[in-house]
Formats: structure tokens, C-alpha cells, sequence
């Protein structure tokens, strides 16, 4: 592939990148302390019989009990002081099994993946250990005030492997990287990396500005990095191919209204860090509409994402340009469905003649069917006019379905609350023999994966 996406202090850390910034909010899936989002079950009213009168309930969401890094520094006295400093402390562990019906070599990775590559092999996929500070730009607006905070994330396991930048924990398979810190994506075969690295500063700016500095995961894109902000194990080849997964730059974040929030700001391009493969900037922003005119419509969101600059080796001429879209529709607190589409366009395209385009769009449905069960389905098309994005250097079409379930089976533990397993079947199809070392149309594979936050 042609591309890979992504204490001493928190400040030494982000000293690596000049800038950064993370997705504020992922809709449909887990803010970026892991916690999964979860129906909420109300107590049932009492019927005996009172003289008093009725007292209304609070509209107040329940607290969300600590996760159990930040229970037992509680129980040890240090959880308070991090509390009252607005700092969480936390992380996950993720680990997964994969095995294709095609009877591919485990020596092969499994074409059109991403981190589940293996066949018929258990692997740590990630642990992950961040500390954490976010900043309320709202409120430093109202009380005139600047508030500064920031985001440290350090992963380790197989995944990592493909989403090294440019100039931090190297390998070759990072665009622009010749010779690297390691010997290939696949050797070692767990390796570390520093996902995130980045501070945030509020201003007191209109209704508040937030700027955002240091290495961050991408605006574009439904799915993430994170495993447990994803409703599936396996991943999109949207996720995979046509976006990238970090960049190094700075960004801000506005509230133009209730409904409007914009983001924009420069990068050091697609996986790059402390050091660029151009040496020129790109441009990164998004906009996300959620429109508050009636009940109806504040069921919807709306987010337009777009990269855009020069991403190849030594070339400042030649920009790419991506567009990622995504609408989500909350039908209820059972229903969720996602629309995620994308277009890239890169002319000159290494390795190909002339331009380079690859698009796609993959659509969701996550259905809650109580505290133990959330099935959930993807469906997708992927092409890529040149094989630019797949490395095949021919014209690609691929589809893929995949169906699962995430499993709570302990919901009401405050330990075995984060525990989630998640069993899915995948079907892909190419209209070319692109799976099993090119020698078969499709590819039918049923994954696991288990992941647990702390």
C-alpha cells in the first residue's frame, strides 16, 4: 500500500510534533476515553401509595462510575487531586482472532485489511494507556478566562505497526520513510508507538475558540484507530485506503451557532510527524451540522471533512485531495444509522500513469437490544480507478458485508462493565481475483475480538 494511517510531561511529548488535533466528538461510537455508548435504563416508578406530594424526577443523567484505573488511584488517594485537575488517567486492552474459510497461508496477510491481517492467528491488536485533560471553550468565553489542557496516548501491539509517522517510531511501510527505527511493519511483530500527543488551549474568542497542537488522529472518517470507538472488529476499506490515519499540525474549533461547528488549520500532511515527506503544509478542516429546529431533525448530523495539499514524497505541486462525508441518524436510543463516503484525487500518482482517483461509501446500522446485546451491519463499496490506494496498480472494485454482535456480559458489574466481546461473520467480494494472493473473487471470514477499558 501506497499509505499507513495512526510521563516525563505532556509538553516533552508534543515537543515531537509542531501541532494537532483529535476528532471532538465520534458520533454512533465512543468518546476518547473508551467508554462505549450505552442505552439508558430508568428505575421503574414506585406504585405503593403516598400522602406526599409528588416529587419530579431529575432530568439529570446519572454519574458515570469511574473506570477501574482511575477507582483504585481513587482508593488510593491520588484519584481525588487528578479529579479536582479535570486529568482522567486510562486505557484499553484489545486482542482479536481472524480465520478466512479461503484457507489462506498465516505467513500472508489477508487481502484488503487493515490490523486483522492474520489468518487463523490470535494477536494483541492493542493496549493503549492515555492521560487525559480536556478544555470547555464554551466556558472559558463566558467567564473571560484560558483554559489549557492536552492528550497523551501511547499504544502498543500489532495495529501500531501501520500507523507510524513519518519521523516518530519509523518503519518503511510509512509514506516517505526509506529506512527506519524498524525493520518493517511486521517486525517486531508488536511494536510502540505515540498515537496522540497534543495540547489544547481555550479562548476567550466569541462563544470560544479552541486550538489544538501536536499529533492527532484524523478528522475523516466514521471509524477510527480506537477499537473500542468502532462497532465492528475488521475494518472498512475506507478506513484502511482512502484517508490517512495522523497528522502533526495545528487546528482550531469554533461554535459559529447551536447548529455549526467548524474546525480548520494546517498539517504536516498524512502521517507525518517530526519529519515531512514535502516539507510543504496541507490543509485539514471539517464543518458538522446538527440542526436544532424541531425534535425531528435534531435526530440528524451532518459532517464534511477535507484534506487537502501535497501528501507525495518530494512533490509540492501535485495536492491531493479528499473528501470524506458522513450523515448519522439517531431513530431512537436503539437505532443508529451511518452513511460514510469518500473521494480522493491525486494527480500524478506514484506508480501509476497520469491521475488517480479512489472513492467509496459504507452505510451502518447499530441496533441496542438491551444491555447485553448490540448487533450491528456494515455494508460497502470500494473503487480505486488505478489500484493507486490497494497497491494492485490496476482498476479495483470491492464490496464487502459484515454482520456482528457486541456482547456486554457482565452490564451491571463496575468490572466487568468494560468488558465487551464482539463475534462477527465478513463476506468481501472484487469484481477482479484479488483475494488469496489474486487467485479468488471473494473472501468469507468470521473474526472475534475481545477489549476491555480501564
Amino acid at each position: 500500500m501506497l499509505h499507513r494511517k495512526g510521563a516525563a510531561t505532556l509538553a516533552a511529548c508534543v515537543a515531537l510534533a509542531c501541532t494537532g488535533i483529535v476528532r471532538a466528538e465520534i458520533t454512533g461510537a465512543a468518546p476518547e476515553d473508551g467508554v462505549v455508548l450505552r442505552p439508558t435504563y430508568f428505575q421503574d416508578a414506585t406504585t405503593a401509595p403516598s400522602t406526599e406530594p409528588a416529587t419530579a424526577p431529575s432530568t439529570a443523567p446519572a454519574p458515570t462510575p469511574p473506570k477501574p484505573l482511575m477507582a483504585g488511584l481513587d482508593a488510593m488517594g491520588i484519584g481525588k487531586p487528578l479529579e479536582d485537575a479535570n486529568i482522567t488517567i486510562g486505557g484499553y486492552f484489545d486482542g482479536g482472532y481472524t480465520v478466512s474459510a479461503n484457507g489462506d497461508s498465516a505467513h500472508v496477510p489477508l487481502a484488503g485489511r487493515v490490523f486483522d491481517t492474520k489468518n487463523n492467528r490470535f494477536v494483541l491488536d492493542q493496549a493503549d494507556l492515555y492521560i487525559d485533560r480536556p478544555v470547555d471553550y464554551g466556558k472559558a468565553a463566558t467567564n473571560h478566562t484560558i483554559d489549557i489542557g492536552g492528550h497523551i496516548e501511547i499504544d502498543y501491539g500489532w495495529d501500531t505497526g501501520i500507523i507510524h509517522s513519518s519521523g516518530l517510531f519509523d518503519n518503511p511501510a510509512t509514506l516517505g520513510v526509506g529506512r527506519g527505527q524498524y525493520r518493517s511493519r511486521t517486525s517486531p511483530e508488536n511494536q510502540f508507538d505515540v498515537m496522540q500527543a497534543y495540547v489544547d488551549v481555550a479562548l476567550p474568542v466569541g462563544t470560544g475558540l479552541r486550538i489544538r497542537a501536536g499529533k492527532f488522529v484524523t478528522l475523516l472518517g466514521y471509524e477510527v484507530i480506537n477499537p473500542t470507538a468502532n462497532p465492528f472488529y475488521s475494518h472498512t476499506y475506507l478506513f484502511g485506503y482512502a484517508i490517512p490515519f495522523t497528522h502533526t499540525g495545528v487546528i482550531g474549533e469554533y461554535k459559529l451557532s447551536d447548529d455549526l461547528l467548524l474546525d480548520g488549520g494546517i498539517t504536516r500532511g498524512w502521517n507525518q510527524s517530526s519529519k515531512d515527506n514535502n516539507g510543504d503544509p496541507d490543509f485539514l478542516g471539517g464543518i458538522t451540522y446538527t440542526p436544532q429546529e424541531s425534535d425531528a431533525l435534531k435526530k440528524w448530523k451532518f459532517i464534511a471533512n477535507l484534506s487537502e495539499g501535497p501528501q507525495g514524497n518530494h512533490d509540492v505541486s501535485d495536492w491531493w485531495t479528499v473528501v470524506d462525508l458522513q450523515a448519522v441518524y439517531t431513530a431512537s436510543t436503539d437505532w443508529t444509522f451511518v452513511i460514510n463516503a469518500d473521494y480522493g484525487d491525486a494527480p500524478h500518482a506514484p506508480g501509476v500513469l497520469g491521475a488517480a482517483q479512489w472513492y467509496g461509501v459504507a452505510g451502518y446500522a447499530d441496533w441496542t437490544l438491551n444491555k447485553y446485546l448490540t448487533p450491528n451491519l456494515r455494508l460497502e463499496y470500494y473503487g480505486d480507478s488505478k489500484g493507486f490506494t490497494l497497491g494492485t496498480g490496476t482498476r479495483e472494485s470491492l464490496y464487502e458485508a459484515t454482520l456482528n454482535v457486541a456482547i456486554k456480559p457482565l452490564p451491571d458489574d463496575a468490572i466487568g462493565s468494560n468488558l465487551v466481546i464482539r463475534p462477527e461473520v465478513r463476506y468481501d467480494y472484487s469484481e477482479k481475483s484479488y483475494f488469496k494472493s489474486g487467485t479468488r473473487h471473494d473472501q468469507f471470514t468470521f473474526g472475534v475480538d475481545a477489549y476491555f477499558t480501564f
